[in-house]
C-alpha cells in the first residue's frame, strides 16, 4: 500500500497563515501533506468573532478548544466550551460558534475529508480582510462547496 502522506514535525507557530472571516488561521496540514484525507489548522479568534451556524454536506470536523470561551451551536442546542473541550461536528448536523470571552480564543481543527474543504477555506481566505465580510459572497462560497449558512438561533 502506497503512502502519499508527508511525515513532518511542525513546531508551535509554524504553518501557513490565512485570514478567514475575521479569524487568523494557520494551516498545519493540507492536501499536499495529508493526501486529501484530512486538513488541520489552528484558529485565533478575537473576542466576539464567530462563524455563523451552517451545515456541511460532505465533511466532519473535530475541534479542540485550546484557549478561550466559546458559545457553540450544535444540532439545535447551545453549549459553553472552554479550554480542553472537544467538539465533534459531523456532516449533516448544523453547527457554529462564537468567542464569547474577553480575550482571543484559540482552537485546533481537524477536517475530513479535505478535498472539498481546503479549496472552500482558501476561497474564504481570499476575501478582503479590511472590512466585515460580504455575507452574500460568503453564502455563495458556502453554497459552492455544499454548505448552507443557517439563521442564528433565537436567544434563550
Amino acid at each position: 500500500m502506497k503512502n502519499n502522506k508527508q511525515a513532518l514535525v511542525l513546531q508551535a507557530g509554524e504553518g501557513r497563515p490565512l485570514g478567514v472571516m475575521g479569524h487568523q488561521a494557520t494551516v498545519k496540514l493540507d492536501q499536499s501533506k495529508a493526501n486529501g484525507d484530512y486538513y488541520v489548522f489552528e484558529v485565533l479568534s478575537p473576542a466576539g468573532a464567530g462563524i455563523p451556524p451552517h451545515v456541511h454536506s460532505r465533511e466532519d470536523e473535530v475541534i479542540q478548544v485550546i484557549e478561550g470561551t466559546y458559545e457553540v451551536f450544535l444540532g439545535g442546542q447551545v453549549y459553553q466550551a472552554e479550554a480542553g473541550t472537544i467538539l465533534h461536528f459531523p456532516c449533516g448536523i448544523p453547527h457554529g460558534f462564537q468567542n464569547v470571552g474577553n480575550t482571543n480564543g484559540r482552537t485546533l481543527w481537524f477536517v475530513t475529508p479535505s478535498s472539498n474543504f481546503e479549496p472552500f477555506f482558501e476561497e474564504l481566505g481570499a476575501l478582503p480582510t479590511d472590512a466585515p465580510p460580504d455575507l452574500a459572497k460568503v453564502g455563495a462560497i458556502f453554497g459552492k462547496y455544499g454548505m448552507e449558512v443557517l439563521p442564528m438561533p433565537e436567544a434563550q
